[in-house]
């Protein structure tokens, strides 16, 4: 038996790039700014509470400080939501699923389905008020190699559910 290992030029590996891809809900931004201003409600709160109840905490370079890094978290998340926002996308083709976030850092997960091992459909109690819902793909790789997809319409999450667990 001879052992065959042809060379495969670069110009004929199909290119993920060129696959439109899918933007999920605008809807999800609405639950994106729910959650972070929940969380900076509260976050303020408790650093109020503590510098009401701390008076060591009563000079005015500790509370420029403390404001300095609230203003510039808040403008941090600010910058996430908005600008991250666009570039989150997915497209579904028929052996893989391919997924696109982020801002500073982007990344793009293409999942076989032949490696995924679980799904789960999850809604929240924000997502469900817009319909949305996240689909969460596990493979055995590792947990870094598991995607969520946030912000897909409720139809759209169950549709590529089926479609995945048919094809695995």
């Amino acid at each position: 038996m001879e052992y065959h290992n042809p060379l495969i030029p670069t110009s004929d590996i199909p290119q993920y790039q060129e696959i439109p891809l899918q933007c999920v809900e605008p809807a999800y931004k609405k639950v994106l700014w729910f959650n972070w201003v929940i969380a900076y409600l509260f976050i303020i709160a408790l650093t109020v509470l503590i510098f009401i109840v701390n008076v060591e905490l009563h000079k005015a370079w500790i509370i420029t400080l403390a404001a300095l890094v609230l203003v510039s978290s808040i403008a941090l998340v600010i910058a996430s939501i908005e600008i991250g926002f666009k570039n989150r996308s997915w497209a579904l083709r028929d052996k893989d699923i391919i997924f696109k976030k982020g801002w500073l850092f982007q990344s793009t997960h293409i999942v076989p389905f032949a490696k995924v091992q679980h799904c789960i459909l999850k809604t929240g109690p924000v997502g469900r008020r817009y319909n949305l819902a996240s689909l969460r793909f596990m493979t055995a790789a590792s947990h870094q190699r598991d995607i969520s997809i946030n912000g897909l319409s409720l139809e759209d999450a169950e549709k590529i559910k089926e479609h995945a667990r048919q094809a695995i």
